[in-house]
């Protein structure tokens, strides 16, 4: 599906053009989009120069269906994070002559201007039930930003305890517990609880109608995975919820890691993969941070990324410490 989100398109400068090795028609670009972040890219040579005021498209941007960017019509006009050449190729990098009437001040969001929309992922209609309204405005929609937008959270995380987890190629849901009503969701709506209605039959199957109660007001969060979701890149034989939250309402706070992990394991559910757990994170370069990114599913199929956290719940400025990376080679 694609949806409307601001911070999509930014106007941007060219910082840094390197050659890419046995390449000699591409250049690998390093553009700043100012509140858009840091990023990786690829471009013709003898186009640009460093200094240059650039359009920049992020991940998972849906571009204008202009005649200089016909190109994109082979992918849907959809921006997809990859290696060409073994170089991290994360946004598309477009003159600013391409479009009219555009500011040329780099960092300025023109994603509005520009009609750019979010493509975001949704599960399959046979698996997503009848709408019963709107997420409710007591949960959050879960939105884990990409590290090359918030710098300020990288660096408070350095030195601090941390945990890696496997970033799970599927479909979010939600089931909560609200001042006795029961609620099942997707990313961005409430469903009935029907026969078709995978939420709830995963629900049903770890028995949260009857547990939750009994803790509150609280919500679990998964990422659902299996037949019929994203092809399946686990390649699991039935479909599974893979636990990456819990959200306490009453507190409007996330749990920790070892408190979520325990109702985790409390429920019998599966927590999503842990990578790694350790008490100082180490200073990670950009590429660092691409490199610790890659990895595989259980299956040999590459996965989509990891997710970075501190083990304490921490918020900076309002902002969840929290933030993804994602892996090239994730197709």
């Amino acid at each position: 599906m694609e949806i409307r989100k601001p911070g999509m398109a930014w106007t941007a400068r060219i910082e840094r053009l390197e050659a890419i090795p046995e390449a000699d028609k591409i250049l690998r670009a390093e553009v700043v989009c100012g509140k858009g972040g840091r990023w990786s890219g690829v471009v013709p040579i003898q186009v640009y120069a460093e200094g240059d005021v650039v359009v920049v498209f992020l991940p998972d941007a849906i571009v204008p269906r202009l005649s200089d960017l016909d190109f994109m019509a082979q992918h849907r006009w959809r921006v997809r994070p990859k290696r060409l050449r073994g170089c991290p190729s994360e946004v598309l990098i477009t003159p600013l002559t391409f479009y009219e009437g555009l500011p040329t001040i780099p960092g300025t969001d023109v994603t509005d201007v520009l009609g750019v929309l979010k493509y975001e992922k949704d599960i399959p209609a046979n698996l997503g039930g009848v709408t019963k309204g709107w997420l409710p405005t007591f949960i959050p929609k879960s939105d884990e930003p990409n590290f090359q937008v918030v710098p300020h959270l990288v660096e408070a995380l350095i030195g601090k305890p941390y945990v890696i987890t496997t970033k799970i190629d599927g479909t979010s849901q939600t089931f909560y517990h609200y001042k006795g009503r029961l609620g099942g969701c997707s990313r961005n709506l409430e469903l009935k609880d029907t026969p078709t209605a995978l939420v709830w039959q995963l629900a049903k199957r770890y028995g949260l109608p009857e547990t939750l109660p009994r803790m509150g007001n609280v919500a679990v969060r998964w990422e659902a995975a299996g037949p019929g979701i994203q092809k399946n890149p686990l390649h699991l034989t039935e479909h599974v919820a893979f636990v990456y939250d819990v959200w306490d309402i009453d507190s409007q706070e996330n749990l920790g890691f070892e408190d979520a992990r325990a109702i985790i394991d409390s429920l019998d559910m599966t927590g999503v993969p842990i990578d790694s757990v350790d008490e100082s994170l180490p200073f990670f370069n950009d590429d660092e941070f691409r490199e610790l990114a890659r990895g595989q599913y259980k299956s040999g199929y590459p996965r989509e990324g990891i997710v970075i956290r501190p083990l304490t719940e921490t918020r900076i400025l309002g902002e969840r410490l929290s933030f993804k990376v994602v892996n090239l080679d994730y197709k």
